[in-house]
């Protein structure tokens, strides 16, 4: 039986940052809202049938839910080079980028793809650590999943400015791209094989 080979995992550092950024604000607005119900700084009132102090309540919970979540679920964002893909995993999706779709991978510099000049404020906050190093970039013929959904769970400066295609920033890129050569390069010979066989029985 054959074993599919597959790569290490490497943390999205991108998606991590973003995460980071989502449980400290998340975690100081439920703080904030249970400052506002204990000392009562809202007046009585109800919305729905519900009190103000349990909305309040209701707020806070979810805020710190979300604030739960996002920090544990940081960790466990990675893309792996699979047998004949490129596996990209989230807490809350996942999804492959299969050879046949891939064009190219290849390194640049997070300042080269993302000019701070040309970028907004926002931008440059989020990508400042990151400036001086290197990410691979995907390109591809089309996404494999409707861009709208993936806009939704991955952060924007994981997509290519200049191309159909992701920005993948992980600690080793050199790893990262050893590995895919190394498992495309086994997949295109694979592929060759096949069609060869393919002729020979015609």
């Amino acid at each position: 039986m054959k074993t599919s080979k597959k790569g290490s995992r490497h943390p999205l550092l991108m998606y991590r940052r973003t995460m980071d950024r989502v449980w400290k604000y998340t975690l100081l607005l439920g703080v904030l809202l249970i400052a506002v119900g204990w000392w009562s700084l809202i007046p009585e009132t109800e919305i729905l049938g519900l009190s103000s102090d349990i909305w309040l309540f209701l707020s806070a919970l979810l805020a710190l839910m979300i604030s739960f979540f996002a920090f544990f679920g940081r960790f466990f964002a990675y893309v792996r080079a699979g047998d004949s893909y490129i596996h990209i995993v989230t807490p809350f999706l996942r999804f492959k980028i299969s050879y046949r779709r891939m064009l190219s991978v290849h390194p640049v510099l997070v300042q080269q793809l993302f000019a701070p000049q040309e970028s907004n404020w926002s931008q440059r906050a989020f990508l400042e650590p990151y400036y001086g190093q290197t990410v691979l970039v995907v390109e591809m013929r089309g996404y494999p999943l409707d861009p709208t959904i993936l806009r939704l769970f991955l952060p924007r400066q994981m997509f290519s400015p200049r191309s159909t295609g992701l920005v993948l920033l992980i600690s080793d890129w050199m790893k990262l791209s050893t590995e895919i050569d190394s498992l495309h390069g086994a997949w295109l010979q694979t592929q060759g094989a096949r069609q060869r066989a393919s002729r020979n029985r015609q």
